[in-house]
Parts: C-alpha cells; structure tokens; sequence
C-alpha cells in the first residue's frame, strides 16, 4: 500500500502499525510464491485409483490421501492422514494429528509441526519434527535419520541412520541402523532394541537399558549441563533476548499507555479474572489460526493472527511483571518503574529457579496476555485508570462538561440591497398599494403626457440638447435676411404706418393694447 506524502506527523500507534506490517510481510513473502495453486477446501480428499501428477499445496481442516500424488505435498491443517503414494516430500503445519498409515509410502523427507505424528508406513527419507508425540510404529520403516523436539519420542519400527534430538521422554524398542544422541530427562531402551551404533545421551539420570537390548557401540550418559562455550552463547542470547523484552515493554507500555495501565490494573484488581482471560486466549488463538487458515479467503486473517500471537508471546508478560514490581516498590513505582523492576525479578526467578523456571515464565506470560485482554476491554469502555500507574500529566481527560454544546456551523453573510433609484422605488411602491377596487396587481396608470412638452413621455424627459452659439452669416446673408425682414414689417405695419390687419397701430413708438 502506497500512500502520497504528507506533512502531518505519524502518530506512534500508526508506525508501530506500519511497521508490524513491514515485518509481516518480510516474514511470509515467500508464501507468495505458491499461494496461487494453493487447494482451500473443508476436507481434501485423493481417493483410491486417482492420481495427481503435481505439487499440491492443500489448506483444509482435514487431508486425506488414499490415491496417489507425483510430486510434494505441502499440507495447512487439521489432521492429516495418508494411505497411498506421494512421490515427493511432505511439509506439515499441522494443529492435529499427522498419520502415515501401514501400507502409505512416501518418497522424500517428512518435516513440519503438529499435535501429534505416528509413521506406520514407509518414509525413504528423513523424518524433522516439531510435535508434542513422535511415534514409528512397528510397522513404521524410516530410510535416513529421524531429528525430533517433542515430548515424547517412541521408535518401535526401523530406522535405518540415526536418531536425534531434544525430547523429554524417549523410548526405543525398535531397530536403529546408526547412532543414538539425544538430548533426554528419561531415556529407556527395550528387550527387542537393536542399535548398530552408540548411544550417547544427556541427561541428569541414567538411561534404563534392557538386558536383552542389542547395542554394537558404546552407551555413554553426558552431563544435561553444556559445554563452557555452549554456556556463554546461551547466556548471551539470555541477556539480548532480556534486553530485547525490555526495549520492548517500554515501547508498548509508551504507545499503549492507556490500555496497559488498564491492563495493569485489571492484574491487581481482578487476577482470578485475568488470568482465565489469559488461559482462554491461549487455547482460542491456536484454534482460530487453523480455522481461518483452511480458508483462501481467511489466508490474510491467518497471517495477522499470527504475527498477532508473536507479539503477545513478546509483550505478554507486560502487565503481569508491571505489577509484580508495582507491589514490591510498594505502589509507588509507576507504570515504566514497575515494569523495570518487575521485568529483573521475573527473568532472575526464570533463570535461577531449578525445574520451576518454565512454570514461572509460562504462569506470567499467561497472565499478562489475560491483562493485556482485559485492558482493552476496559478502554473500549473507557473506564477509569489506577491514579498511582501514571502521573496525571499522561492521563488525557475524557470527560465532556455536561453543559458542552457542539459548535454551529457558520452562516452565510446576508446579502447587501440592490441600489435602487428614488423614482424606481416610488414606482414601486405605487405599484404595491391597492387600488380603490382591492386590485392589489393591477398597474400603475401612464403619467399624463404634457401638452407644453411634447418631447415628455411619461415620468422621464428627453435630454434638450445645449445651446450653440450663432454661426457668422455672409454679407450676401445678410442681405436677404434684411430684405425679408423688410418685406416682413411692411406687410404688418404698411408703408405710412396704418394699422396692420390685426387691428392695432404697429408704428414706431406707439403703445401697444
């Protein structure tokens, strides 16, 4: 997703947001490159005689193979049973269980998590895996090596190198065509037991070995303790992997502060409460990532639930260790204080407490999750945060005065009146009174026209022109116009002064009427 540059800051939670994403999509990129022939269905399902001659890659809550697959199957899963053929290899994330029935064969390496794997049939390559109980059975035959981090570890078949691994209980009563070198509390080999190699085992107790057992090597029991150099490269992951916890808590609680004073506060109020909430979501994130998995549609949900999961296994233990050193600073450590404190206390009983180490670790990551649960209910509701986990000066004030009213909008400036000339108004004015009939809309009668006026129509007069001075006449102008003035005054007057036709004396220096 690309978006314009702007010049407004970043709030903290949208880089934390952006960059969760960044390494989200660093870490699973490479599904990228099989997600489009990637099989989503309820059940999957190859029945007897049918044969698939390509990679399949398969998220569905149940897989089951009785026909025949030419290739690799890649397997997102509930459980997972083979019957048949695959040509290929099998990687598994499996949260069920994971059998290779008796007659099954698979060609390539078996590798991959689950609840629980049984081998019954046949698996020419290796077998690495992460799973709560490995099983070869009887039946089970292994062509190379079976590596293994489980709990327990039980080979009753054959396998035709060695076997190794991290296990805390291993049990062999089968054939192993190598060496044995594992890493066990309780190690036991049974009567029908044939090793070709030897045996080498750490472990605090000695291994239980039957008398009929056949061993060709050596048995030798290693110190559980590792080496010096071993010693010093753990406790320097140890300590980076504290300090990265640290760093880490700080930042959720900085950006986070409201929901992980909540959090806090409901691990101090309510531990019963929390830590059920913690227990519950625990058991339901497992659940949900494979349901949401067996989906194409849910695909991208998965990958935000798990990388949702990984942050909670960093950051789970946040409220539970804030409020173990809130109480031993007696309440007056504060949020980041208590959580300092607290964080060197649980990781030094993590470390130095013999068997009870993991308890404690698994009891404070458990039960901060539950906080951290709680907490966001309780900011989803708003609800008040313990004044002693952070100064008023952190806390935002979200009350709203009873008496706040929302601004109004602004309203449009009126607009200003026309100009209108003095005898347009009169006009108009005339023109709204009634008349004498009650006509409200009846017209105004035209103006008189003046009789004097003739260049007058209406209420408005034409502009007279302006006066011009006389022109100069010619002197032959002026001539006429005494001749005719001449003709003029004779016909008014007469030629010895008579009276004219209007009856009255015009002559020179005679009164008028």
């Amino acid at each position: 997703m690309t978006h314009s540059p702007s010049e407004t800051r970043r709030s903290p939670s949208a880089t934390y947001l952006v960059a969760s994403i960044a390494v989200a999509v660093a870490l699973f990129a490479p599904l990228a490159t099989f997600i489009g022939a990637l099989v989503t269905t309820d059940r999957y399902i190859i029945p007897e005689g049918i044969t698939v001659s390509e990679d399949q890659f398969v998220s569905a809550l149940d897989v089951i193979v009785d026909g025949t697959i030419e290739g690799d199957l890649t397997v997102f899963s509930g459980d997972v049973d083979i019957r048949g053929t695959i040509t290929g290899g099998v990687t598994v994330f499996s949260a069920g269980t994971v059998t290779i029935h008796e007659g099954a064969s698979v060609g390539g390496t078996v590798k991959g998590s689950s609840l629980s794997m049984t081998i019954a049939g046949s698996v020419e390559s290796d077998v690495f895996v992460a799973s709560g109980s490995i099983v070869v059975a009887e039946t089970g035959d292994v062509g190379r090596d079976v590596f293994g981090f489980s709990g327990t570890l039980r080979v009753h078949g054959t396998v035709g190198r060695d076997v190794r691994g991290r296990v805390v209980r291993t049990t062999v009563d089968g054939s192993v065509g190598g060496d044995i070198d594992i890493a066990t509390t309780s190690m036991s080999i049974g009567q029908t037991a044939v090793v070709a190699g030897d045996v080498v085992y750490r472990s605090s107790a000695n291994a239980s070995i039957a008398s009929g057992a056949t061993i060709e090597g050596t048995v030798t029991r290693l110190p559980a303790v590792g080496n010096f150099i071993y010693s010093i490269m753990l406790s320097i992951a140890n300590l980076i992997g504290f300090l990265g916890f640290v760093v880490a808590g700080l930042v959720a609680l900085w950006i986070l502060r409201g929901t992980g004073a909540r959090a806090v506060g409901a691990v101090m109020t309510r531990p019963i409460a929390s830590l059920f909430a913690g227990i519950g979501t625990v058991i339901v994130l497992p659940l949900l990532i494979a349901v949401t998995a067996a989906t194409l549609v849910g695909i991208p949900l998965t990958v935000i639930l798990i990388m949702f999961g990984v942050i909670l296994f960093i950051v789970g233990a946040v409220p539970a260790v804030t409020t173990l050193g809130h109480f031993v600073l007696w309440r007056r450590g504060g949020l980041f204080g208590g959580f300092l404190v607290g964080a060197v206390l649980w990781r030094l009983g993590v470390w130095l407490i013999p068997y009870a180490g993991v308890g404690l670790f698994t009891l404070g990551l458990v039960w901060g999750i539950g906080g951290w649960v709680m907490g966001a209910v309780a900011a989803r509701r708003s609800d008040p945060i313990v004044p002693a986990l952070l100064p008023p000066s952190m806390v935002m004030d979200d009350d709203v005065p009873q008496d706040w009213e929302p601004p109004l909008a602004p309203t449009p400036p009126e607009p200003e009146p026309l100009d209108v000339e003095p005898e347009q108004e009169d006009a108009e004015e005339t023109s709204a009174s009634p008349g004498d009939d009650g006509a409200e809309d009846a017209p105004p009668p035209p103006p008189k026209r003046d009789a004097d006026d003739p260049i007058s129509f209406g209420s408005s007069t034409a502009p007279m022109a302006p006066p011009q001075p006389p022109a100069e006449r010619t002197p032959e102008e002026e001539t006429t116009l005494a001749e005719r003035f001449a003709a003029l005054r004779k016909e008014l007057v007469g030629e010895d002064g008579e009276d004219g036709p209007d009856g009255h004396d015009h002559s020179d220096g005679a009164e008028g009427p």
